[in-house]
């Protein structure tokens, strides 16, 4: 049995990204301690190759698709009842029903010898009966099969989680709520273990966005011609859905941590706890970036503009390559990477480039891929990020701690990273500019103005190696897990 056992959605070991370098971090800095690893994707063709070599204290991985459905049978052998049960609950006031009773029906489901049959779960009178329950609790102008979809969309990946065959751990480390709050939760109910709960973005939020900018979720043509900023049915279904799975993993965590003040504050509005939340900030290896911040030539003319992770829409790349476009016109010789996997969104990844070429950008914009980073800090002068909606981006403070300058929106704890976050902290100076959402003209200005100012970009180079040094080495980041771990292990 591992010591813990860490429960990650759409990320580690198959997915790149910021929360995926986390865990790893997290792993590899405590080898004395035994991991498992519940690994929630889609489907199957996700995991086809790991993007990690696996530290040797991993003992297990357990993948969890939860689009992969085998139906075995045509027609059911068994019916759970207790499964609607749980569901009516789940799609009505989680929150508020008693915890004994969501434990029982839920022990019950996970301990069935049998198994749950999904044949039954998929086209028993039971489903039909539940569906209609929720249906005619609702919005009722809304077509029953619009809504038959939909419910199945959002009922069938629970199974799935249910299903799970889980690792004992007498610790589940959550790194979300989500799907992955929800099978900590059940991990933490199976085996009467305890749970800890990490969020570095808020699910529900970034789920919001998404959703909100979503062309595959329906709307009726009565609700599309609407002149209203207000959202669909199923939009708001989804929101609800997901609400509530933040609400199961908020009620049964023992301890939840976030890297800033702002994440507790929207952690305390979705229904967590106060008293439960503790600030772990990021942090990165100081000694790792040292060298390349000594070795950099400060005097060279400064013209390489990086944009740094993956390209999906929540990340805004588009605003960049607009951005990029308005700087050649002032800095003609400006060269711009675009770095970090491409795969995860082809087809945005695809509307990116056409974009570039569109704005006749093909000398100056480079998409590299997936990259050792490490490797091209040396010769990017400036970072740029443009996204709606980040926590505490490790990409700041890796190219701070490089001596280099940011500009990027003013979301999450980008604010805090690049001015400070105590009196003692802001004393250091801005280590980079903040600009609005969807703004190229200004993020263009801001990087022209870093470019061609020697003097401020050298004190905000200075700031940023300070504020790294002092307040984010991924030692006291590393330390603080494993004074957590220790009390529930």
């Amino acid at each position: 049995m591992s010591d813990v056992c860490l429960v990650v959605e759409g990320s580690y070991p198959y997915i790149r990204g910021g929360v995926s370098e986390w865990v790893h971090r997290l792993i590899t800095d405590m080898p004395d301690l035994q991991f498992s690893l519940l690994s929630i994707m889609p489907s199957q063709s996700y995991t086809r190759e790991e993007n990690y070599r696996i530290p040797n204290n991993v003992e297990s991985i357990v993948n969890v698709y939860l689009h992969d459905y085998q139906f075995k049978d045509r027609f059911f052998k068994k019916r759970t009842p207790e499964l609607f049960d749980f569901f009516d609950i789940f799609y009505g006031d989680i929150d508020k029903r008693p915890k004994e009773e969501l434990e029982k029906l839920l022990l019950k489901l996970m301990n069935n010898r049998g198994g749950i049959d999904l044949s039954y779960a998929f086209s028993s009178r039971d489903l039909w009966n539940s569906m209609l329950k929720t249906y005619n609790s609702g919005d009722t102008s809304t077509t029953f099969l619009d809504f038959f979809w939909n419910y199945r969309f959002t009922f069938l990946p629970l199974v799935q989680l249910i299903k799970t065959n889980i690792p004992p751990a007498p610790l589940y480390h959550t790194i979300s709520t989500g799907y992955a709050g929800v099978l900590a939760s059940l991990a933490k109910i199976k085996f009467n273990s305890n749970m800890l709960l990490t969020e570095h973005g808020i699910y529900t939020k970034e789920r919001r966005i998404e959703i909100a900018q979503a062309t595959w979720l329906y709307e009726s043509e009565e609700e599309s011609m609407k002149a209203t900023s207000s959202l669909g049915f199923f939009k708001n279904w989804w929101i609800r859905y997901f609400g509530a799975m933040s609400k199961l993993a908020y009620r049964y965590a023992d301890q939840i941590t976030t890297l800033y003040e702002g994440n507790k504050l929207y952690q305390i509005s979705d229904g967590a706890d106060p008293q439960k939340i503790s600030i772990i900030p990021n942090g990165v290896v100081v000694n790792q970036f040292r060298e390349i911040a000594q070795n950099r030539d400060i005097s060279r003319k400064r013209r390489t503009v990086a944009y740094i992770g993956r390209v999906v829409p929540i990340k805004d790349v588009k605003t960049f390559i607009k951005a990029c476009k308005l700087i050649v016109q002032k800095i003609p010789d400006a060269e711009f990477l675009l770095i970090g996997p491409q795969e995860e969104e082809s087809q945005y990844y695809q509307e990116c480039a056409d974009m570039v070429n569109m704005l006749g950008l093909e000398k100056n914009v480079k998409f590299t891929g997936h990259v050792n980073v490490t490797d091209h800090f040396p010769k990017i002068d400036l970072i740029v990020l443009t996204s709606i909606s980040e926590a505490q981006p490790l990409v700041i403070l890796e190219g701070a701690a490089c001596g280099i300058p940011v500009v990027t929106t003013d979301v999450g704890s980008c604010r805090e990273l690049v001015e400070g976050r105590t009196d003692e902290d802001k004393e250091l100076g801005k280590s980079g500019l903040l600009t609005s959402f969807h703004a190229p003209g200004e993020t263009a200005a801001a990087v022209i103005n870093l470019l061609t100012d020697d003097v401020l970009y050298n004190k905000m180079s200075e700031a940023g190696i300070s504020r790294v040094e002092q307040y984010y080495n991924v030692a006291d980041m590393v330390n603080a897990y494993k004074t957590i771990y220790g009390h529930y292990i």
